[in-house]
């Protein structure tokens, strides 16, 4: 009996160990343990590999290092938790994640920032260094989604307030880019600031959270102030859009300044004025500017008339992506359609990514019959765009 057992035992064991693969060990297990290294070169090195490899797995194991004593460690963590989560390549310059904020969500991967990362850039923007605390405002531009813990919106709001009139500046983006209402009041007082460029920034941020409260305020700017802030108080009256400025907009349309007349093509649109109707559909034929053209189209869609297709086809300019991007958001899931049938015909590789990533954005998960050709698309940045699309679409 002794001996049958015996033999069931190494029986079973042998089916163990054939049935089941031995686990592979993690081949960054070292290189993440360094990041611990109490030497700071050794970190430096740790972080430089993790970059190369694009390695996300490791964002939470990193987020310590963004506010690490070395000024070094931390610039290297910061650039190292953007790589993990950019989709494509963003080129350096003075400030990569200033960059990659400017390139906007379409090149932003699917996994969410772990919340200890959010924590230590909310943490890093107080740095003593200035230039960490620019890049880790904007890396968190980048990085985060709505909804933020109360927490860290009440410290990015209180950055509002910082020292520094770039860092005022940077975070008022910041905020328009997470819709965060909270802001509402720092912002009108950031429309009086001493600083030029803060109170332009403070001016767009509050048409984007979209505070009816900053209304009265942003009126006396668009009626006072100089030429480029009376611009964008315009553009924010146009998005937050109230019946009560609509013979205003009409006004705008045949201003000289092609940024009024896109102000005023806009707040026509999203306040419904179906009596200029005429005039907008003239302007986005005939008017010498994109900006304004692009902008006939959104209006000309928030009255009715389908133009999803044509902002669509825009992302694939350089010079209005960002204004096209910005309609398709505020449009939501009914311009997937008119994206899905612009992915058809374009054949320009960056456009078709930026318009997959849009379908994973504003879809839901029917929509990805839309997506599912481009994962077998020729070039890789479309299939990497589709890839991140699909998990967003299935997420949903």
């Amino acid at each position: 009996m002794t001996a049958r057992r015996f033999v069931l035992t190494t029986t079973t064991f042998a089916l163990m160990t054939t049935a089941v693969p031995a686990a592979q060990p993690d081949p960054y297990l070292d290189v993440i343990r360094n990041l611990r290294h109490p030497n700071p070169e050794t970190r430096l090195e740790a972080l430089a590999q993790l970059n190369r490899a694009a390695y996300a797995d490791a964002a939470e194991a990193v987020a310590p290092l963004v506010t690490d004593p070395d000024d070094r460690v931390q610039a290297a963590a910061i650039d190292a938790e953007l790589s993990f989560f950019l989709i494509d390549r963003v080129s350096g310059g003075k400030s990569r994640a200033q960059n990659a904020f400017n390139a906007g969500p379409l090149l932003r991967g699917s996994a969410a920032a772990p919340p200890l990362l959010v924590d230590r850039l909310t943490a890093a923007m107080r740095d003593d260094n200035a230039r960490i605390a620019f890049d880790a405002v904007h890396a968190l531009g980048f990085l985060a989604e709505r909804p933020l813990a109360p927490t860290q919106i009440a410290a990015l709001v209180g950055e509002l307030d910082h020292y520094d009139p770039i860092m005022r500046a940077a975070t008022a983006r910041v905020l328009a880019r997470l819709h965060a209402p909270e802001a509402a009041d720092k912002l009108v007082q950031g429309t009086v600031d001493s600083n030029a460029v803060v109170q332009r920034f403070a001016v767009e941020s509050l048409g984007w959270i979209g505070e009816p409260r900053a209304i009265p305020q942003l009126r006396q700017l668009a009626a006072q102030a100089k030429p480029p802030l009376r611009a964008g108080a315009y553009l924010a009256l146009a998005r937050l859009a109230s019946a009560e400025d609509v013979v205003q907009f009409r006004q705008l349309v045949s201003d000289r300044d092609p940024s009024l007349r896109r102000a005023g093509v806009e707040g026509i649109g999203r306040a419904g004025d179906r009596e200029s109707i005429e005039v907008v559909r003239r302007l986005m034929t005939a008017d010498r500017s994109p900006e304004v053209r692009l902008a006939s189209a959104f209006a000309l869609h928030k009255l009715g008339e389908t133009q999803s297709h044509v902002i669509a086809s825009r992302l694939g300019v350089r010079a209005e992506a960002i204004q096209a991007q910005e309609y398709l958001f505020e449009l939501g899931r009914e311009a997937v359609p008119g994206v899905a049938a612009t992915l058809e015909v374009t054949i320009n590789p960056p456009h078709r990514a930026a318009l997959v990533q849009t379908i994973g954005y504003l879809g839901d998960g029917p929509d990805e019959v839309f997506v599912e050709p481009a994962l077998k698309d020729a070039d890789q940045r479309v299939v990497r765009a589709a890839t991140h699309a699909v998990t967003r679409l299935r997420r949903r």
